[in-house]
């Protein structure tokens, strides 16, 4: 009998050993899962924010596109009004060189013309009078500016 108790004893001991055992096995595996469940959560969570970032960037690179195409454009406007710009300054350099040109024949006739009037005053035997712009080169050149001005 006592072998009998002594065997059933270790048996029970076996039992019990095997049941800690499995029930200790079992809640490993249930942490685990566990585990495992939150690092699929995790990864959710994280792929969905690459997601939006993503979809972020995509808003954000079609805004700097639109933002590129605007500035070309307003850069080729630009280059144009310059274009434009820079014939309309040509046109009026080679207006005023026209004028400059104009200023001096009409100054080379004043001079000739004062001194075709010395020459007969001085045959006639008195002196002339005074034109009115004698004495006044700048005279012409003021004349010249108001040109400029009123073009």
């Amino acid at each position: 009998l006592p072998n009998q108790v002594a065997a059933l004893r270790r048996s029970l001991a076996a039992e019990r050993g095997r049941s800690l055992m499995e029930g200790g096995a079992l809640r490993a595996l249930e942490i685990a899962v566990g585990g495992a469940q939150a690092r699929v959560g995790g990864a959710c969570r994280a792929l969905d924010r690459a997601n939006e970032r993503l979809r972020l960037q995509q808003e954000a690179g079609q805004l700097l596109w639109a933002e590129l195409e605007a500035a070309r454009a307003a850069k080729a406007g630009a280059e144009l009004r310059a274009q434009e710009a820079e014939s309309r300054c040509l046109a009026r350099g080679v207006e005023l060189e026209q004028l400059r040109q104009a200023v001096q024949a009409a100054q080379h006739s004043r001079r000739r013309a004062e001194q075709e009037r010395d020459h007969v005053a001085a045959k006639v035997g008195h002196a002339p009078r005074p034109s009115p712009r004698a004495g006044d080169p700048g005279g012409l050149q003021a004349a010249l500016e108001e040109l400029r001005e009123h073009n």
